[in-house]
């Protein structure tokens, strides 16, 4: 994370932010926290807000120490922030995205995370953006900057994960290229080879559950499971990344396939946790900046959250407020 060059005389600062957004069950805004402080005002913590300028780099550079670099699964995936009450023309970064939690277009910022589950099971995220239609740039587009921006920075993950959103050619093909390999859920219209020179959609073919080796239309060879998820069948893909053209195709494990499942299930846990937890939905501020300098102190309080589970202070993120909510009684009510 940058440095500073000489001590901050800001009476407020992301430390101080990022954990009012942690020790507040529901945030409103800067005036909360003003009232909370007796030497800050409320103008304090919009200055705040409006100065800083974090990075995803910075947001990486917090959470590197407290992982293994290598080895790990790199996952990706977006969450709509719901903001259905605010004017969408009077924040450029509000829009109007479609909610696979609600089956229909809603209001809101589209956050795009790549997290990371090292091989001791520590969780964090290490790269996002936010996703705005007028950029000119899709999410696919930003899933391969931010993977080429991780590699990049010292990460070494082993396979790389996503859903079918993601699962693009291109996208594939950028994984093969760094030497990862890849497991990605695929439409059932996704075409496969189950013999040789024929193509059929992966919904319709002779499929094993435990996985069969086949080639994928327009990228390589990969094994395709299938697993019944609410009553429907969903299809996967997992590439197992050979050394050179020359080699056999790798056939995937199951055991490979529910590593890498699993490790992908810890991301749907992170978009509830810092929704739930850090507050990332609740603020009342419009300005561009102030509201991304808001979404990074709420990506560093979910930090905060894993590294007390890192250091066993708490057994998972939940707690971690009742504990206070707890010690603030006991403290006032005897």
């Amino acid at each position: 994370m940058r440095e500073l060059r000489r001590k901050s005389t800001a009476l407020c600062n992301i430390e101080l932010y990022s954990n009012y957004l942690l020790a507040v069950p529901v945030q409103r805004g800067c005036t909360k926290l003003s009232q909370s402080m007796q030497t800050l005002s409320h103008d304090a913590v919009l200055n705040f807000l409006v100065r800083e300028s974090y990075t995803p780099f910075d947001l990486f550079s917090l959470s590197k120490p407290l992982l293994i670099l290598s080895g790990g699964t790199l996952s990706c995936d977006d969450s709509i922030l719901e903001k259905p009450y605010s004017d969408a023309n009077k924040s450029e970064l509000i829009g109007f995205h479609y909610s696979s939690k609600h089956r229909k277009v809603v209001k809101g910022i589209c956050l795009v995370t790549l997290f990371y589950t090292d091989i001791q099971g520590h969780r964090l995220p290490v790269n996002y953006r936010i996703y705005q239609q007028k950029s000119g740039k899709t999410k696919n587009e930003l899933f391969a900057e931010m993977l080429e921006e991780v590699l990049g920075w010292g990460l070494k993950p082993k396979v790389v994960t996503g859903d079918s959103w993601y699962a693009s050619v291109f996208n594939l093909k950028m994984c093969r290229k760094y030497g990862l390999d890849a497991l990605f859920a695929v439409e059932k219209d996704r075409l496969i080879s189950t013999q040789k020179g024929q193509y059929e959609p992966v919904g319709e073919a002779d499929t094993c559950t435990r996985g069969f080796l086949t080639h994928l239309r327009g990228f390589d060879w990969v094994t395709v499971f299938r697993k019944e998820e609410a009553h429907q069948k969903r299809h996967y893909i997992y590439y197992s990344h050979v050394q050179n053209a020359q080699q056999e195709p790798k056939k995937a494990s199951w055991e490979d396939f529910q590593v890498a499942h699993k490790n992908h299930w810890n991301i749907e846990e992170y978009h509830r946790a810092i929704k739930q937890l850090c507050n990332i939905q609740n603020f009342l501020v419009r300005r561009t900046n102030a509201v991304k300098n808001h979404i990074f102190a709420a990506l560093r309080a979910f930090i905060t959250l894993e590294e007390k589970v890192i250091k066993q202070v708490i057994t998972n993120w939940y707690p971690f407020r009742e504990n206070l909510l707890a010690c603030f009684l006991k403290q006032n009510l005897t």
